[in-house]
């Protein structure tokens, strides 16, 4: 297993070959028609596929469903909440959020194939109606002042070397009172980190910010009442069956991948975070 530095380095590249190598990371070519055949539901029609029978390729993040359960529970989402899924992969959280809160849901990713891919599925279990999804980048949002009631973003801001950018976005675009809600690992600088993991191959994409120094990030946007729950929300239950050697939407190599995250998370290393804070 290849060792890489830890997240506070500084990156040999320029925002937009980050961001470029990312997007290149993640969403495979002909990614919905994969998705379908892996779960038998290449014949399905329109509106016809339950929310639920996307989960096992659509929970793209650690912990799966339980995770966005967890998630909804600290951030107190409400009926009919405006929605931002910053770093929305496939469409699995904002489809969730769409079904069990009746939310509407603007979506954006990098990837292009991720995004096509999420449109598609938000058809065939209907959706598309609450549902918008967009390429574009968390740091440069493409959306007016103060539109939204809850940011949410799942195990995105690894991938994300720019937090300052990123939070002072998500600041922007929420309503006073707003919320934020955020997953993340993040490196605690014990020992370095064994690559490849599920967000990045090398270090070089890897953008894990120490716990201390992303809630401090939070902070200096200018949100208050920042809050780490992962030590207070139900445990994840553990993984069922060996880890997939492969998925359709992340690749290949992710037995090893997985491997790596969760020795890390073990052994401290990696610190998982469940972070709200709010735009005052």
């Amino acid at each position: 297993m290849a060792t890489g530095i830890l997240a506070a380095k500084e990156s040999t590249m320029d925002h937009e070959e980050i961001e470029s190598k990312v997007a290149a990371h993640y969403g495979p070519s002909d990614l919905t028609n994969r998705l379908l055949d892996k779960l038998g539901l290449s014949d399905a029609a329109p509106g016809t596929v339950p929310v639920e029978a996307l989960f096992p390729v659509d929970q793209l993040h650690h912990g799966g469903v339980r995770l966005t359960e967890n998630m909804a529970a600290v951030a107190r989402v409400q009926p009919g909440a405006s929605v931002l899924d910053a770093g929305s992969g496939i469409g699995g959280s904002s489809r969730w959020l769409a079904h069990h809160f009746r939310c509407g849901v603007e979506a954006i990713d990098l990837s292009e194939e991720f995004v096509k891919s999420a449109s598609d599925l938000d058809v065939l279990v209907g959706l598309a109606d609450r549902i918008s999804h967009r390429v574009g980048s968390v740091t440069s949002l493409p959306y007016d002042d103060g539109v939204f009631d809850l940011v949410w973003s799942q195990n995105v801001t690894m991938n994300v070397p720019d937090k300052a950018a990123m939070f002072a976005e998500a600041f922007r675009v929420l309503r006073p009172g707003g919320v934020i809600v955020v997953t993340h690992l993040g490196e605690s600088g014990t020992a370095p980190i064994d690559y490849p993991l599920p967000w990045a191959m090398t270090a070089e994409t890897s953008f894990a910010l120490s716990p201390d120094a992303f809630l401090r990030a939070l902070v200096e946007a200018g949100f208050s009442d920042v809050a780490d729950h992962s030590k207070s929300v139900p445990p994840l239950p553990p993984p069922s069956g060996p880890p997939p050697k492969d998925t359709p939407a992340m690749g290949s190599r992710m037995d090893e991948r997985q491997r790596n995250t969760t020795s890390a998370v073990a052994d401290g290393r990696l610190v998982s975070m469940l972070v709200t804070a709010v735009r005052s």
